[in-house]
């Protein structure tokens, strides 16, 4: 069984020790999520770990609100979020999400863990409108893809409804989540806790609010993946992971100590738990990497190029 292949570590250029993410990829992580290298600094992590990897594919992952430049430290910008709310442009959602997947995979990036869903008024939020987050996010969502690149909705249930009641989340978070559910490549759960539904666990530990309410009440049936353990407030990060997975979640990503987390995966798995739930989350990971072959991946200077003027026009 491919235990440690639900694992995302993160490697932070700069900090990290390349030797310790080597040794990772040989133990047979998923991929990795990288954080403040310039794009051949990143394009060549990439090719060292997939040349490590016992897999034909590592999924490398951006963690972003919003803009590839917070984890590549050379991107080009793109317009916030809430600019393209403001003038309701769906056009510039798809084009940003386009221009994302296509620099993200001229470096190597499969995965960009966006868009954000939320409702509010500043980015990484696109407008406290459901409907105009519904319409924008969805555009984006739509850009990554024909870009080629995986799309991770977040940050469910919607950290605009911290104070709400249920049955005023349904009218107003739930809809960009629900409308996007058959696109999402995977959906990502808030580290806030949410009172009115589970006040006693943050939202990617509770089992009412990811079985409960994502997977039965919402009816999702696709990938789950962790709030990257890293900024995510947990003190003990095997225990956090564990729970995580009994609840739902199928990638955990970006643990501050991944072999700790991996050690307490398998820990779990030769007491007899967690086996059908790796099973099905390895088999949903191929299923992703086979979507990303479809679309032809320009090369770095091409897709910065035609990011940098993309919206100049």
């Amino acid at each position: 069984m491919k235990i440690a292949r639900i694992v995302f570590p993160g490697f932070w250029f700069g900090q990290s020790d390349l030797a310790e993410a080597v040794a990772l990829a040989r133990r047979g992580v998923g991929g990795f999520c990288v954080y403040g290298g310039t794009a051949q600094q990143t394009a060549a992590f990439v090719q060292q770990m997939r040349e490590a990897s016992p897999y034909n594919h590592l999924l490398i992952c951006a963690d972003i609100d919003e803009d590839l430049r917070e984890v590549v430290t050379d991107a080009p910008a793109l317009p916030s979020n809430v600019q393209l709310g403001e003038y309701a442009s769906a056009e510039g959602a798809y084009k940003k999400g386009n221009m994302l997947a296509c620099m993200a995979r001229s470096i190597g990036i499969d995965w960009v863990l966006a868009p954000v869903a939320d409702l509010g008024y500043s980015s990484p939020a696109f407008s406290v409108s459901a409907p105009c987050v519904t319409r924008l996010a969805g555009d984006f969502v739509a850009g990554l893809s024909n870009g080629g690149a995986l799309n991770c909705v977040k940050y469910f249930p919607g950290v605009s409804g911290i104070l709400k009641t249920l049955a005023q989340m349904e009218d107003a978070e739930f809809m960009p989540y629900k409308s996007l559910f058959r696109r999402a490549d995977a959906i990502m759960p808030s580290d806030m806790t949410f009172p009115n539904i589970d006040g006693d666990t943050q939202a990617m530990m509770s089992d009412k609010i990811l079985r409960g309410l994502l997977k039965k009440r919402l009816n999702y049936k696709g990938c789950i993946v962790s709030f990257p353990l890293w900024k995510a407030r947990v003190r003990y990060e095997g225990a956090a992971a564990l729970k995580m997975l009994h609840c739902g979640v199928e990638n955990i990503l970006a643990p501050k100590d991944p072999h700790t987390v991996l050690d307490a995966i398998e820990r779990e798995v030769n007491k007899g738990f967690l086996m059908d739930e790796i099973i099905h989350a390895v088999s949903n990971h191929e299923m992703a990497i086979s979507k990303l072959f479809s679309a032809p991946v320009l090369s770095m200077k091409e897709a910065f190029l035609q990011a940098e003027t993309c919206f100049n026009k």
